[in-house]
Order: structure tokens, then sequence, then C-alpha cells
């Protein structure tokens, strides 16, 4: 298995992923309410037969998941599974 730009290594069915674009107000500042089962995020780190990618964006499952924070950086790893499509 390879490591990824963060230098963790995953392992199994796993993958890194980084939250995008997430707006959680309007222009306005009032606060929207957020997309319940679909999020976008960011490929950050796979293990190496996987079939997504560093820097691919992708439509997962909201919820699951750990998250980590790594030099500053809030990341979750989450299953292969839980990946819906890949944008």
């Amino acid at each position: 298995m390879k490591r990824d730009m963060t230098g963790v290594k995953m392992m199994h069915d796993h993958i890194l992923v980084e939250e995008l674009n997430v707006e959680r107000y309007s222009s306005s500042g009032l606060l929207l309410r957020e997309e319940k089962w679909q999020r976008k995020a960011g490929g950050m780190g796979a293990p190496g037969a996987s079939p997504v990618n560093v820097g691919d964006t992708i439509i997962r499952n909201m919820g699951r998941g750990t998250p980590i924070n790594i030099n500053g950086q809030d990341l979750e790893i989450i299953h292969l599974d839980w990946v819906m499509a890949q944008i």
C-alpha cells in the first residue's frame, strides 16, 4: 500500500477524504439545511488498488466515517462502500 500526501497509509478498503465546498449559510447569513445523505469530498489517500485516487471528487454518504485532523487539516476516513459516485 502506498502512502498519500499526508503520510497516512490507508488499510483495506478505507479511503481518506476532505470535505469540499459545503456552504452552510446563505449570502444574507441565514443558516441553510445541510444535505443529510450526500456530501462532496475529495480523495486524499487510498490503498493501491482503490478506484478512488488522490484528487478525485466523490459523492459519499454523510454521517459515517472517522474524523481525523492531520497537520491542522480536518479529514475523514471512510469505507469505499460509502462512496456513491465519482464526479
